[in-house]
Formats: structure tokens, C-alpha cells, sequence
């Protein structure tokens, strides 16, 4: 038999070519066609058929909620709450079709919305077997009248001619509130920035029967004095604050003894447990309180917690232009206690968890005593120490250039005090050599690098007296803002005897010195 060798050219003989399509003999294309869309048509009717009919409870809803009552938090009035999800459950292997969702009462300050739909009424929701589904529920209320008032309704649930509820519960606060009548605007050009505020009468005293509600800034003119009493609550909406104005004056529990429950709260107007401790909630343009230049301000109990920069004073003319005791400033998303040539004395101060500084401080004259300054921010990347002092600021100018002021640290004094927190340094000073700063650490804490050539800080020099570096605080609870002295603290019995004298109790009202030596800080440990 003879092999014919194979090649290109002979397979083609055997190729059908691209335009004679192949039918077998007698059936048209059309016909082909024909029998191809009858299969597939038979096939769709066949594979429906096999498929099961949706199943609908026909029976009374048998529905089980995340919930049997919402208990929406705390709002104040007139201000809406957040947003709380109730979730709807059908534990059946039946859909189940809800026939109505609706508030009880028409006129209900509750809304609701279901899949995207708004309230107060919903029809015809299904729930598919062992599925579920979101309700969304808010409120918004207002008490005149009243100084609390507790708000219900039910949302309600109708199907196969029965219903289930869900009760609705929220307590409303009502509040005094300060809303902005002009604006400022601040800077020029690209940069400006308009200020909205309100003027507060002269020689005003908040008292603690209300909170106090504010927008934009509540302003203390020249020549005035606010007054706000113990146990007041200070709410500020998002970018709000107080600002006291040139030779405006500012007074806060004054008179009162630490450690007996009545602090005067600065913070948000979110009243929302997950709000409690969430920074950068409120402070605007000039931050949160701002002492301004010529204005003076006294703070004592205060807890001033979740604004971006709590404390702000800039300026100084005056001397005591700030005098803080026995207080808190907490959880700040930026700075603790901005001060740009200020004078300011404090005692019983702690100062924690700042996603920047917990005290920057250029320029001026300061006095700390028996305070802590303890940054453990966990909210982001932090690279700046605690405490920062320096005596020069740059920044670029309009034109692109850098520019650099100068203003000299006459005296910064921090007696028996603890600056510490989860960065390797804590405490940094920054000097332009063509100004004076000048600055005294006796008897403090300090948590600094361990290699010395990273610290940039001469521990030998006569600044630094009797400091301890890197040796434990031991805080009671640092991550929930709890700076009390652990039993193991390397700060008990470590403070200076002169300076324990001139604070006598610690910020709980605590005695010192009751075995003759006080301890770093803020708390006296009391065995």
C-alpha cells in the first residue's frame, strides 16, 4: 500500500469551504433552525416545571427580633439620635409575607425605614425561610416644658390577620441652646475661614439644671464673665467651641472640691455610648476653648474630652492669663493643651491620648504641678512626643516661603510631674539658640529613648533634677483613661516635698503626704 506523505496542501482537499455550509440531503437550513429553537423551548418548559413554587405563610407571623424593646440612647431635645438597626428574623422554612410595618402612633417622633423604604408605614415585606431583614429606627422629639420626658412608641408588625410589636423607648433631655447670629471670617484668600458665632450676655452663669447645646462659638465679650457652675454639662455640635475674647473672662467651678462628682463636661452633643470616648468631635477654626490674647480663664473639675484641640490659649498679656486644677482633658484627635506664648498654671492636671501633642507649648511662662501628661493614642500613627517645648514656629507664607517666629520660654517649671506614654520619646525640646528657654524637670517621670544619643536631651544638665527615665507609671488602666497609681508604680514616694506642700490633696481630693513623701502626678496612691 502506498503512503501518501501529509502536508498542508493536501488536508485542504479534505476542508469544507467557509461558504458552503453542510446539511444532510433533503433538510433545509430553515428547518434545522426551526428544530434547534422547539428543543430549547421544551427544554425551559421542562427544567420550570422541576423547579418547587415559592411557599408563602399563610398563618399568623411567627417573627423573632434582635430586640423585643429599642431603647434608643439619651437625646437631647430637638436634636436627632443615631441610627439603630433592629433586626427581623424568620426562623421558618416558609417565606413570610408582612403585611403592614408601621408605627403606633401617626404622629410618632420615631421614623423608620424597611429595605430602603421610609415610614411610618411599610406594606408587603417578605422575609425569605430562615432569612431576615433590617428595620432602621430614629427619633427626633421635643419636651417643652419639661427638663426630661421619657418618649415610646411601638413599631408594629401585621400579617395573616395578627400583629407583634416591638416597643420603642428613648429619654429626651431638654437643653439650652446657642446658636450662631454673625459670622467672622478668618484669613484671607484660598485660606479664609468663616467663623460663625453668638455673643453670651455679660457677667452669664450656666447652671447644671440643663446642658448647655452649642453652634458655631458661644463668644465671652470683652468685659464680660461667664460663669459656669459645678456639675453643668457644655455640649458643642461639630466644628463649635467657646471662645473668650480679649479681657472676656471665664470662671469654671469655681470654688469647688475636687473628687465629689460635680466636674463640668465639655464635649460633643452625641450622646451615643459609641460617642463616649471618640476624639475630634467638636472644635472649630480656633479649636475648642479658646483663651484669646488679654482674656483670662479659670478652670477647676473640669473634664474637657473628644474635641480636636480641647485647649487653646495663645498670646498672653496678662499674667495667671490660664489656671487649671483638678482636671481632665481627654481623648483629643489633635492637641490636648495648645499654647502659643501663654501663662498658665497648673495643678492636678491630667492631660491623655492626644493624636498629637498632649501639651505643645511655644513660648511663654508655664507652671505644672503634680500633673500627667500620659499619650497612649492607639487612633493612628503618632509621631509627635507628649510633650513638646520649643521656642521658635515655622510655616510657609503665602508666596511660597519658609518663614520662622521666634518667641522665648522665660520659665517652664514642671514639679512632681509624669510625662510618659507608648512612644520610645515622650518629652522633646526645640530651641532656636536666638531665644531664651528656659525649663526646670524636678522630680519627674519621663519616658525618653534608651539609646542617649536619640534623646537630644542632656539629662545632666541643670534642667533635669531627680527625674526618672523609663521606669514604670504603672497607670491603674491607661486604654480606658484611668491614671490612678498600680501598687508595682515606680511613681510612689518619688515627689518633691515643696511642691506636694503648695498641692496639699490630689485631683480625687485626696490628701497628700501622708507619709511625709507625695507621689508623680496627678493621684496620690492612698496606701
Amino acid at each position: 500500500m502506498r503512503t501518501i506523505p501529509f502536508s498542508p496542501l493536501s488536508a485542504t482537499r479534505c476542508r469544507l469551504k467557509p461558504h458552503q455550509p453542510y446539511f444532510p440531503a433533503g433538510v433545509s437550513a430553515g428547518k434545522i433552525v426551526f428544530r434547534y429553537l422547539l428543543g430549547l423551548l421544551l427544554l425551559g418548559v421542562a427544567l420550570s416545571s422541576c423547579r418547587p413554587k415559592e411557599i408563602v405563610a399563610s398563618g399568623p407571623l411567627d417573627l423573632r427580633f434582635s430586640q423585643d424593646t429599642v431603647y434608643l440612647d439619651t437625646v437631647i431635645d430637638s436634636i436627632g439620635s443615631s441610627t439603630y438597626a433592629l433586626k427581623v428574623y424568620n426562623d421558618g422554612r416558609e417565606t413570610v409575607r408582612i403585611e403592614e410595618i408601621r408605627l403606633a402612633d401617626p404622629a410618632s417622633p420615631y421614623r423608620i425605614n424597611v429595605n430602603g423604604e421610609r415610614g411610618p408605614l411599610v406594606q408587603n415585606v417578605e422575609i425569605l425561610p430562615e432569612d431576615s431583614i433590617y428595620v432602621f429606627v430614629e427619633v427626633t422629639t421635643s419636651i417643652q416644658g419639661s427638663a426630661e420626658m421619657l418618649v415610646t412608641d411601638q413599631l408594629l408588625f401585621s400579617g395573616g390577620g395578627e400583629s407583634q410589636e416591638v416597643e420603642l423607648v428613648t429619654l429626651a433631655r431638654e437643653a439650652v441652646f446657642h446658636f450662631p447670629q454673625r459670622f467672622l471670617v478668618l484669613g484671607r484668600g484660598e485660606n479664609a475661614t468663616p467663623v460663625p458665632y453668638s455673643l453670651i450676655s455679660c457677667d452669664t452663669r450656666w447652671t447644671a439644671d440643663k446642658p448647655h447645646v452649642v453652634y458655631g462659638y458661644a463668644v465671652v465679650d470683652s468685659g464680660c464673665t461667664l460663669t459656669i457652675e459645678p456639675g453643668a454639662e457644655v455640649r458643642f455640635h461639630q466644628n463649635s467651641g467657646l471662645w473668650v475674647f480679649n479681657q472676656g473672662r471665664l470662671e469654671v467651678a469655681p470654688n469647688a472640691f475636687p473628687g465629689q462628682g460635680d466636674s463640668v463636661t465639655f464635649t460633643s452633643d452625641r450622646l451615643e455610648p459609641g460617642f463616649e470616648d471618640s476624639p475630634g468631635q467638636w472644635g472649630g477654626a480656633l479649636g475648642g476653648i479658646y483663651i484669646g490674647q488679654g482674656a483670662r480663664a479659670e478652670i477647676n473639675n473640669a473634664v474637657i474630652k473628644n474635641a480636636t484641640n480641647a485647649l487653646r490659649v495663645d498670646s498672653a498679656t496678662v499674667t495667671d492669663q490660664l489656671v487649671l486644677r483638678n482636671s481632665y482633658i481627654l481623648n483629643s484627635s489633635r492637641t490636648g493643651l495648645s499654647a502659643g506664648f501663654s501663662d498658665i498654671k497648673a495643678e492636678n492636671l491630667v492631660v491623655a491620648n492626644s493624636g498629637l501633642y498632649n501639651l505643645y507649648a511655644f513660648g511663654g511662662n508655664y507652671r505644672f504641678l503634680h500633673c500627667t501628661f500620659a499619650n497612649y493614642w492607639s487612633g493612628s500613627t503618632r509621631q509627635e512626643p507628649a510633650v513638646l517645648l520649643t521656642n521658635f514656629f515655622e510655616f510657609t507664607d503665602d508666596k511660597g516661603a519658609q518663614q520662622r517666629v521666634v518667641r522665648p520660654i522665660q520659665s517652664a517649671y514642671f514639679g512632681n510631674c509624669i510625662v510618659y506614654g507608648n512612644n520610645n520619646k515622650e518629652l522633646a525640646i526645640a530651641q532656636d539658640d536666638g531665644a531664651a528657654l528656659n525649663f526646670t524637670f524636678n522630680h519627674a517621670m519621663l519616658r525618653l529613648p534608651r539609646d542617649t544619643a536619640d534623646r537630644s536631651l542632656n539629662l545632666q544638665a541643670p534642667g533635669f533634677q531627680n527625674v526618672l527615665v523609663n521606669q514604670a507609671p504603672d497607670f491603674r488602666d491607661a486604654q480606658n483613661n484611668r491614671y490612678a497609681l498600680d501598687s508595682t508604680s515606680q511613681a510612689v514616694d518619688q515627689g518633691n516635698v515643696a511642691d506636694g506642700a503648695e498641692v496639699q490633696i490630689d485631683i480625687r481630693g485626696r490628701t497628700r503626704n501622708f507619709n511625709g513623701i507625695p507621689d508623680l502626678g496627678a493621684f496620690e496612691r492612698p496606701f
